[in-house]
């Protein structure tokens, strides 16, 4: 690629669906096979292999991303076009001590899960799994600025892990919820604990922190039968250990800025990183087809369930071209499944 090519990546995947084709076992089964850290068929592609529904009642986050909105906690969302989506406004509290006053939780009860979740078409071949809403960290500092929640998170470690355990009942009864309406496979679990240089916070402040409500989630999921996914943007490695450990998340839904070969020499039998294809490839109008094609054996070839002792990676295509979006998937597809056959 040359220095002075321009070219639009977008914030936001747009969605493409499944290729159609005549598969040995569901891409459900493929990609739960993960979740449990055994050997998948082929590496499972994360978006076609799941439905994901939009519950419009779970008011976590406003269901709109294309419009202003306000969340159930009274906090509010500007939409902002350049980012192609939504940004919460701080200003529900100013600092941590105020959060019991505030911060007022829903009747969970109250809320027709049952029949929403009525209204949701399903398809057995594909997985079943729903994102959780916004983290306990993330919805400290929207709440109350970023600034002020790394002032309180470092500051007020006791006032934020209450903040932080209470947050997390509501996140397990939410949870519980959700499954009870739509019979999950899995659950993904969203916060971020880092930027793309480090970690917003030391190991140390995190165990006294964040750690035991983010337990106790994964522990509730776990416990209802269905895999954990965490989602955590940034160079989070240093928190590896304690996911892997404390957490046991299945399957990390992270950046390629960290380490993928290392955590899948460190950790790769109890977890599954998702790997996100290079945008500067997916995204060039000048990318051949035969280009991609030859990149997809390269990532399966680096990382695949051959080249560790857990399931390996769960790749993310992305891209707008449909042209090259599915002959990526379908190098993916046909590749790994080739060379997974004796595994």
């Amino acid at each position: 690629m040359s220095s002075n090519k321009t070219f639009r990546i977008p914030l936001m995947q747009p969605y493409m669906p499944p290729a159609e084709r005549d598969y040995p076992i569901t891409p459900r089964e493929n990609i739960m096979r993960v979740f449990r850290h055994e050997k998948p068929m082929w590496m499972p592609a994360i978006f076609q292999s799941t439905q994901w529904p939009l519950c419009r009642v779970f008011e976590d986050i406003p269901p709109d991303m294309d419009r202003d909105g306000v969340d159930w906690f009274g906090t509010k969302y500007k939409y902002e076009a350049a980012q192609e989506g939504t940004t919460p406004v701080p200003g529900l509290f100013d600092e941590i001590d105020e959060w019991k006053e505030k911060m007022i939780y829903p009747d969970l009860s109250r809320v027709d899960w049952k029949g929403e979740a009525a209204k949701f078409e399903r398809n057995n071949a594909m997985a079943l799994g729903i994102r959780l809403g916004n983290g306990n960290f993330e919805r400290l500092h929207m709440s109350e600025g970023f600034e002020q929640g790394l002032c309180d998170i470092l500051l007020e470690q006791e006032a934020c892990k209450e903040f932080f355990d209470r947050n997390g009942e509501y996140k397990i009864e939410v949870f519980n919820h959700l499954n009870d309406a739509y019979h999950l496979d899995f659950a993904c679990h969203n916060d971020d604990w880092a930027n793309a240089k480090s970690q917003f916070f030391s190991n140390e402040v995190f165990e006294n922190t964040l750690l035991d409500s983010a337990v106790a989630l994964a522990d509730a999921v776990h416990a209802a039968g269905c895999g954990y996914m965490l989602h955590c943007c940034g160079m989070m490695e240093a928190f590896m250990p304690y996911i892997v450990n404390d957490i046991k998340a299945d399957v990390l839904e992270i950046q390629t800025i960290n380490d993928i070969r290392m955590i899948l020499d460190k950790y790769g039998a109890k977890t599954s990183p998702i790997f996100t294809p290079d945008p500067y490839i997916m995204y060039d109008p000048d990318t051949k087809v035969e280009d991609v094609r030859a990149y997809a054996r390269e990532i399966v070839d680096k990382y695949g369930a051959h080249t560790c002792e857990g399931a390996g990676v769960v790749i993310k295509p992305t891209g707008t071209r449909p042209d090259v979006f599915y002959a990526f998937e379908d190098e993916i597809y046909h590749y790994s499944m080739e060379r997974y056959k004796n595994l």
